[in-house]
This record gives structure tokens, sequence and C-alpha cells, in this order.
């Protein structure tokens, strides 16, 4: 499904969309429709890790190692 091979069972009643978010980086109206999904609570990012800017160096190193379940997510 995804870049990263993720698979959802079809059974469950879940949708899932992959998104690689340059190819939408002009596209405002596209990224704002993903902000209004995830508000109400229709899209649901998985996140693994949540660190401060500074240690944006930590997080590459993470996701060198590889095996993350989720995205990581730098704060300003």
């Amino acid at each position: 499904m995804s870049r990263h091979g993720a698979q959802v069972p079809g059974d469950r009643g879940i949708v899932a969309h992959s998104t690689f978010v340059p190819r939408y980086a002009h596209e405002h109206a596209e990224l704002d429709r993903l902000r209004r999904l995830a508000e109400e609570g229709r899209l649901t990012p998985r996140v693994a890790r949540v660190l401060p800017a500074e240690r944006a160096a930590d997080a590459h190193r993470l996701l060198e190692a590889g095996d993350l379940r989720g995205r990581l997510v730098l704060t300003f």
C-alpha cells in the first residue's frame, strides 16, 4: 500500500490512502483538506515519536535505524 509496504486488512472497514507529502508541497488546497480530515478525526496519522526540532539529528538516526511504526514529528 505505502512506499514502506504497509498493508491494511480489507475486512475491517479501514480505508488507507498513501500520501507522499513532498509531491504536495505546493498543493495548498490538498494539504488543507488533509488538515481538516485530521481535525475531524477522520484521518489518524500514526506517530512514533515527537521530538523538539533541536533533536533533528536524533530523528535522522531513528529513521536510519528503521523499524519505526509511525512518523517522527519535530516540534518547532
